[in-house]
């Protein structure tokens, strides 16, 4: 059989095709229609990954290194491509990347191709058995496809001996369940696949990946009912929270989710919803209601049954750890909350955490605020800046002539605001917060003008420039529109941002809060980790040392790093901390540091105590808060810490020793 490698054809458009895959980071963004241009055409008809910009990605790695040779599956991925350029706007926003170049790449390769070349792929009694379930169209083990599976589910590497699947209903899941059963296949339900794709390059993906099997995409499941007399919303598995939030405000309602692509009863399956509204509506599985479910028997289960063996029940110590979800939530009905017409969002800068620290408890003890947390800078300037490369002046700017290192960040109904003023003293207003989105690129310039250095001589830097005598002329010199930010993207985008900066939304921080896009800015190009946790918010000096603790391990393994988020929970008794760490996913070395740094910072967090970590809580995520919470484990003893590490080797093999 004759190997095609890309190289041979238009070399110089494949070398930037492929580069740009490499950099590709499956944040799903390109599957939501979070701009207003459609959804990419092939994707939406075919279903499966590799329609999708993000699976052409990985699609085009493959068959440049020649692990994945043409099947006729491969022509027809290449003729359902339009170039009607979507994914290019949609992708450059989140990540500054041109996927269009890579669906162009292989194009170009297919036409190369010698057809009399193209394998033809065997059928077995599998997929035969799969097809009669889901339908011709939706069951696969053609490598192609399989392909661009990989690092979202499938760790790299390893043969592609698989089965993709996508069912449309609870009972066809229940069906494919028995079936892999019957047949002694293992197999891995996969929705937006983001989550597996931050941990499948670390040591994770030893626990978290599937070697061979049936790949459950459940992206077609996308029932999705409001019903506003009960502020409920039943949503099936393939629903993402993008589409939720979009749904849920036509009814004027609010949904708690995570990040803009990341697929609801995934998210409740895994880590439960963690976000910076969670004092105010809960947290983990506070804002679910009923589920249904698929056990690994393959028996449908509804959440609320009386046999039910009871999900509530766990015990919260560090010998139980599961990184693999007990059942496949197929449909959630989840709690919705009213959208007040005098939401605003105001900003409290600060220049040190502590002083940032106290003013979240407070607020969080006062039930003030619908959404509250402390940013650190660098949190701040990833969402906010159009560019990678903007946002790195824009963090020089902000620590090392503003001096600002952190922003309390508060999205608060009229009276509630009042209340944040009296607090703090003053606040970066929404009008404000505007004008530093739209003059984001022109701020980031100022880093080493004459304007900075006489303002870092300021007494109090940041009072001056937002609420002294400097404001007006920072609002005056930021060149703040929609025209100006158009400028830093591509000639042939820029008309299109200008646009989309123009739409009100875009620089309304309340709506993007809620519907959480700008996060995906954190994996432009790269990975992002972020572990964390739980811990009582009474003992500041227990609070700062953990934190700290997440630096130091950050530095010791020569890591990008910055602290994420600061949200009080319950009340204000506990608070979640998010620490960030940044890494080139397509660096061994970094993975393996990565690998390291996660292990290290979960062991050090359990024998510090009195916290609740990322690994306590995985895939626990349909479990109640009250018995994750209450109480938090005490700091291990030198024995525990000995069967801890134990746990760890059995569930994620075998590592370097720390």
């Amino acid at each position: 059989m004759t190997h095609h490698n890309l190289m041979t054809v238009k070399k110089t458009d494949m070398n930037t095709a492929v580069a740009i895959a490499k950099k590709g980071t499956h944040c799903g963004m390109c599957r939501i229609d979070f701009l207003g241009t459609g959804l990419c055409p092939s994707g939406r008809k075919h279903g499966f990954l590799a329609y999708w910009p993000q699976g052409r990605m990985e699609l085009i790695k493959h068959l440049h290194d020649g692990t994945v040779q043409p099947t006729e599956k491969l022509i027809e991925i290449a003729e359902s491509c339009s170039l009607c350029g979507i994914c290019d706007k949609q992708c450059n926003f989140a990540t500054q990347l041109r996927p269009e170049k890579v669906a162009q790449a292989i194009k170009d390769y297919v036409a190369s191709l010698d057809k009399r070349t193209i394998q033809k792929v065997k059928e077995d009694a599998i997929i035969t058995g799969l097809r009669q379930i889901v339908g011709e169209k939706w069951a696969t083990n053609d490598p192609v496809i399989i392909s661009s599976y990989v690092r979202s589910i499938i760790p790299p590497n390893v043969p592609l001996d698989f089965y993709v699947v996508m069912p449309e209903t609870t009972d066809q899941v229940s069906r494919i369940v028995h079936f892999a059963n019957t047949h002694n296949i293992p197999f891995l339900p996969r929705s937006g696949g983001t989550a597996l794709s931050v941990a499948s390059p670390t040591v994770l993906a030893n626990a978290t990946n599937l070697e061979r099997g049936i790949i459950i995409d459940l992206l077609r499941l996308k029932k999705l009912e409001i019903h506003p007399e009960s502020s409920t919303a039943v949503v099936g598995a393939g629903v993402t929270s993008f589409e939720l939030q979009k749904e849920t405000y036509n009814h004027h309602l609010r949904a708690n989710v995570a990040e803009a692509g990341a697929h609801v009863c995934a998210n409740i399956a895994t880590t439960g919803i963690v976000t910076t509204w969670g004092n105010a509506y809960g947290c983990f599985a506070d804002n679910f209601i009923d589920l249904v479910l698929v056990d690994n028997d393959g028996v449908i289960k509804t959440h609320h049954d009386l046999e039910i063996t009871n999900p509530y029940s766990v015990d919260n110590g560090f010998a139980n750890i599961s990184l693999s979800p007990p059942y496949i939530i197929t449909e959630t009905t989840v709690k919705l909350y009213p959208v007040f017409a005098d939401e605003e969002a105001v900003m409290v800068p600060f220049d040190n955490l502590k002083d940032a620290l106290d003013a979240v408890l407070e607020l969080g003890q006062r039930g003030v605020g619908l959404s509250l947390a402390v940013l650190s800078y660098k949190y701040l300037a990833e969402f906010i800046c159009p560019t990678r490369q903007i946002a790195t002046d824009f963090e020089d700017v902000c620590k090392n002539y503003l001096k600002l290192r952190y922003v309390l960040d508060v999205v608060c109904k009229k009276e509630d605001k009042k209340i944040v003023e009296d607090v703090v003293g003053y606040t970066i207003n929404q009008s404000m917060l505007r004008t530093l989105i739209l003059g984001s690129p022109k701020l980031a310039s100022l880093k080493n003008s004459e304007f900075m250095k006489i303002l870092s001589e300021e007494k109090d830097p940041l009072r001056a420039i937002f609420a002294g005598p400097m404001k007006k002329h920072l609002e005056q010199g930021l060149d703040a529109t929609p025209e100006n930010i158009a400028k830093v993207y591509d000639a042939d985008l820029q008309e299109f941002f200008k646009k989309i900066y123009s739409k009100p939304e875009f620089t309304n921080v309340v709506w993007l809060h809620a519907f959480r896009i700008l996060p995906s800015r954190l994996m432009r190009q790269r990975m992002a980790m972020g572990p964390g946790g739980a811990i009582w918010a009474g003992d500041k000096a227990h609070i700062l040392k953990w934190i700290k603790m997440f630096a130091d391990v950050g530095d010791k393994y020569q890591l990008e790093h910055a602290l994420g988020f600061i949200s009080p929970l319950d009340n204000g008794k506990f608070i979640y901390i998010e620490y960030d760490y940044f890494y080139d996913h397509n660096d061994t070395n970094a993975a393996g540091r990565i690998s390291k740094t996660l292990l290290e910072t979960t062991e050090q967090s359990l024998v510090l105590g009195n916290v609740f970590t990322l690994i306590n809580y995985l895939f626990k995520g349909i479990y109640r808060k009250e018995h994750v919470l209450y109480p938090l484990p005490k700091g291990l003893t030198t024995e525990e810490d000995a069967i801890f590490r134990d746990v760890l080797h059995s569930l994620l093999g075998d590592y370097e020793e720390w």
